[in-house]
């Protein structure tokens, strides 16, 4: 597979040696650190870092399920992947970046499609959908790693959200369960998730300009200078944009609205559960600590 090379004239050696993995991306390489190959891009990532761990510790702080922890847990990964793929340009830290995507996102759907009460005991249907979740993740992940195109990683992660996005909205509109939800709260979240789903979509058409007009967007650095130039790193901002809540969040509120969802309409009593903001923010707060 042959890299997909937005590499720049700006670009100079490193210290993780020649690019190995299949897409190099519009930031120069290594043009402030020899250790650091993209800058902007690496360090962006610790802003979905943060953010995925304020997740967490709300999550735990509300005493919401720990299958609902885990899905921050895997933000923060994905973060972390990110920046270790960003900041070497090699094959095996573009997995580290790229497998969790897959995973993180199979988990929600895992969890939007899990219809049993309770968090203690796993019914057939469970299991099922335990056994199947992982299979795909292992069936993947071994095919990504013979093809090695990035397109195909895009597709596939792409359709997994296109699956949570139409999940989402059947269990809110079509189904029984969405009907459990009083129509306010039933607003709320909606305004929430299509917030959300507008600003990832941004933030992807943000990375595919970054790519298209990478040459443009490499003279415009060089005549502004630096530190301004990095506003115009158009893959960072896909980090910054995806991975937090800016104020309403995509990846995120995927997370939160699998709470929603799951826990408040089918796994547990949604009157126990409020959607709660701070700082702006939109969390999931726990009503009755008694249950």
């Amino acid at each position: 597979m042959a890299i997909l090379n937005y590499y720049s004239p700006l670009s100079r050696p490193g210290f993780h040696g020649a690019v190995t993995s299949t897409i190099d991306w519009c930031e120069a390489n290594y043009q402030f650190s020899y250790y650091v190959a993209e800058m902007a891009n690496s360090f962006s990532n610790l802003v979905t870092v943060g953010f995925a761990v304020w997740g967490f510790y709300l999550a735990v702080a509300e005493s919401l399920p720990k299958r609902l922890r885990l899905g921050f847990a895997g933000i923060a990964l994905v973060g972390l992947g990110s920046f270790y793929f960003h900041a070497t340009l090699r094959f095996e830290a573009q997995l580290v970046d790229e497998l969790p995507m897959i995973w993180v996102t199979s988990t929600a759907i895992w969890l939007l499609f899990d219809q049993d009460p309770g968090f203690t005991s796993m019914s057939t249907r469970t299991r099922l959908l335990t056994v199947a979740a992982v299979v795909f993740n292992v069936s993947f992940s071994w095919s990504y790693y013979i093809n090695r195109n990035p397109v195909y990683h895009q597709v596939v992660f792409g359709m997994l959200l296109l699956l949570i996005a139409g999940r989402i909205r059947y269990l809110l509109v079509h189904s029984a369960l969405g009907k459990r939800i009083p129509a306010e709260k039933k607003r709320t979240i909606g305004t929430i998730f299509s917030l959300g789903v507008a600003q990832f979509l941004l933030a992807f058409l943000i990375w595919n300009l970054d790519n298209i007009f990478c040459e443009t967007l490499t003279r415009w650095k060089v005549s502004i200078g630096w530190p301004a130039a990095f506003l115009l790193e158009g893959h960072s901002w896909w980090h910054v944009a995806s991975g937090t809540y800016f104020k309403f969040a995509g990846i995120h509120d995927y997370i939160k609205l699998t709470c929603i969802n799951r826990s408040l309409c089918v796994k547990d009593d949604h009157r126990n559960f409020a959607i709660q903001y701070r700082m702006g923010l939109p969390y999931v707060k726990r009503v009755d600590r008694r249950i």
